[in-house]
């Protein structure tokens, strides 16, 4: 199953021409699961060609308006394509009435069921794929960080085991593979336990802008496969960064390094900073594996093998 991250908005605060405001998408098993909704979101996915009605929950991080003030405009866009199933939005306290009220003062109403639901932290959020949780991070207001975790996979199918168990080729491996036992022509009876590699865990990814750099979010982030995390400085501006709540891209990468992540992508970048040369390579001195944000840079998270 593909796992792949799209960049919609990497700046911060101040959008450019080639910076829109906060917001990430995650395509897994069908569905996309929205970090944030800067304006002209729903733009940006139809520049990424990623479709409106796949969209099965939105996280809203914090109330600052760069990182809300696309969901009126998503909203009515998702409006106008045919849609039956309910959409979820997640956020702090005060997430519903923002949506509710920009809904009563536009007269908008969706054909479709909006779920609203506002948290404090825990488990948000689950179904037969990912279980998304969240954890308060540092910011100047109340913010959440949110760890998307792909449920736990089944372990690879040992073929020479199958062929010295008297397992014929086929639907079977199929069914083996999916958890099932199968019987064999003779009566004898195979559980997957016998065909099947170690239980490989799941990919993990990280959302966490904005924030200084924090415990939270590295307990969090323990061991994820990406780490999305606020760099909105440089270093030689650390002091701005912590007087306005935000990282470093040093301060971010420690942080990686010390979660023990496997990638780095640094977002909500500050409109001062036309070239990402700079920024990537402070970071890289601290943790190797760092890329900067780009809109619309996809990145595909591997499966453990």
């Amino acid at each position: 199953m593909i796992i792949k991250i799209v960049i919609l908005g990497s700046g911060g605060a101040i959008p450019t021409l080639t910076r829109n405001l906060p917001s990430v998408a995650i395509q897994c098993d069908g569905r996309i699961y929205l970090c944030d909704c800067g304006e002209g979101t729903q733009i940006q996915m139809v520049r990424a060609k990623l479709a409106l009605s796949k969209v099965d929950g939105i996280y809203i991080s914090h109330l600052h308006g760069d990182h809300v003030m696309g969901l009126p405009g998503l909203l009515m866009t998702m409006s106008q394509v045919p849609r039956s199933r309910p959409l979820h939005i997640y956020g702090p306290p005060g997430i519903s009435g923002f949506v509710d009220g920009n809904r009563h003062f536009l007269g908008h109403q969706t054909p479709f069921p909006v779920i609203i639901s506002e948290n404090t932290g825990g488990l948000v959020s689950e179904n037969d794929t990912i279980s998304v949780e969240a954890t308060p991070i540092d910011h100047s207001c109340f913010t959440l960080g949110y760890a998307f975790q792909e449920r736990e996979r089944p372990g690879l199918f040992q073929v020479g085991e199958a062929r010295r168990l008297g397992i014929p080729p086929g639907s079977l491996y199929g069914l083996l593979q999916a958890g099932k036992s199968v019987t064999l022509d003779d009566g004898k009876i195979i559980k997957p336990g016998q065909v099947l590699g170690p239980a490989r865990r799941g990919r993990k990814i990280v959302y966490a802008t904005d924030t200084r750099p924090c415990d939270q979010v590295a307990n969090l982030a323990v061991e994820a496969d990406v780490l999305i995390h606020d760099g909105m400085f440089s270093d030689d501006l650390r002091l701005q960064a912590r007087q306005k709540y935000h990282s470093t891209v040093v301060q971010a990468a420690r942080i990686a390094k010390r979660a023990k992540v496997r990638t780095l992508i640094l977002t909500h970048i500050s409109s001062r900073y036309m070239q990402d040369a700079p920024l990537v390579s402070e970071a890289r001195k601290i943790f190797k594996n760092s890329l900067i944000a780009r809109d619309l840079m996809e990145v595909e998270v591997p499966m453990y093998k």
